[in-house]
Formats: structure tokens, sequence, C-alpha cells
């Protein structure tokens, strides 16, 4: 290994114990707690040092969101190697992205922040920005294939095109999806336990409602 590679491959892991700091405290303390300040003693660097490898905060957390959407995508991929039918993989598709939030609630939190952008005041200097909405965009694309294949083996009906039923899919789904994540991190959120409702029958609730609208008939 030469000189250049072990001084990339020792950048790369530096800014990683960086976002393995941040990530511990955001877990723990919540997205309004997350400092410059708490990362560095975490890390165990300087502040100047961490600095060097993310602009602010918001790259910061930036940083946490290409993970986040990274690992999203990689399961996502999983499930399109399944031999099942469309209808069958959308469906997993949703289950994988509602037990991804409940095991990795930090990367969810990064994610809202990335959606939210506009309101948030943050500009457009991070170099994390454009690779967090290009990872976006292929989860969709994923989506996009799932519900094509249905549409093309006759398993869901072909009223729509695939794009469109993907963003519908998308945007509904993260409403649920939401519900369980305000559900699981704050206690004064106690809507499904007002109503009587589980997580997991809230889910089934909603799929089963979506499978009746897009499902073809047998």
């Amino acid at each position: 290994m030469g000189v250049t590679e072990r001084r990339i491959r020792e950048k790369e892991r530096k800014r990683s114990t960086m976002l393995d700091a941040a990530e511990s405290i955001l877990l723990e303390k919540g997205l309004d707690h997350l400092s410059m300040e708490d990362v560095a003693e975490k890390a165990e660097v300087s502040k100047g040092s961490l600095y060097q490898y993310f602009q602010n905060k918001n790259d910061l957390v930036l940083g946490i969101c290409y993970r986040a959407t990274h690992l999203l995508n990689e399961s996502f991929k999983e499930v399109l190697e399944s031999n099942r039918s469309g209808l069958m993989l959308v469906r997993e598709l949703g289950e994988r992205y509602l037990n991804y939030v409940k095991d990795h609630p930090q990367y969810y939190s990064s994610m809202k922040f990335l959606d939210n952008l506009h309101s948030s005041g943050v500009d457009g200097e991070s170099d994390y920005l454009e690779l967090c909405t290009q990872n976006r965009q292929e989860g969709f694309r994923l989506m996009v294939e799932a519900i094509q294949r249905g549409i093309d083996e006759g398993s869901i009906k072909n009223d729509f095109p695939a794009e469109q039923l993907a963003l519908l899919f998308w945007s509904t789904s993260h409403g649920v999806v939401t519900i369980s994540y305000m559900h699981q991190n704050y206690e004064h959120f106690k809507l499904l336990e007002r109503i009587g409702m589980q997580e997991n029958e809230l889910f089934n609730a909603y799929m089963h409602i979506l499978g009746c609208g897009i499902a073809a008939k047998p």
C-alpha cells in the first residue's frame, strides 16, 4: 500500500469515527442537542480537526443522512433480488422501511432533516447534499422497479404508470412511518393508544387498503 492510499484510508477512518460519534449523540439526545463540541469530545478529536472534515452541524447531519439513505437502499436492493410477485415486493419494501425506522431512529431523524432543508436555512455548500439527494432518488427508482414488475406480470393494476403509483406509495407510507416514529420516540404522542391500535396493526391495515386498491383482480 502506497503513502497516498494510506493517507486516504486514514482520512476516511477519521471521518467515519466522527460520524459514529455524531450518530451516538443523535440517538441519545436528539437533533436539537447535537453540537460540534460534543461530537469532537466523543470522537476524541480536536474541534479544529472536526471542522476540517465537516463545515458545521448541518454538514455533519447530512453526512449521517448519506449513511442512512445508503443503508436503506441496500436493504431495498435485497428485496428486489427476490422472485416474488411485484405486489409482494411492494409490501416487503414497506415493511423494510417501517422496521428501518424502528431500528435506526437516528437515521430517520437525519432523513427528516434532509426533507426540511428549505425551512431549516441550510445552504447548498455541503458535499453530502447532492449525495443524499441521489440516494433518495435511487430509493424511489427501486420502488418504481418493484411496481413495474407487478404491472408487467399482472399482480398490480396498470391503471396508472409505475412512477405515479410509486409517488403515491412513497408519500402515504411516509405518513404511516412518521406516526410509528413519533409513537416510539415521543412520550406525549399517544394517538395509537387512544384509538386502541398497535403499530403493526396500523401498517397491516394500510397495506391492506393499498393492496385492495392496486392489486389486480384474479
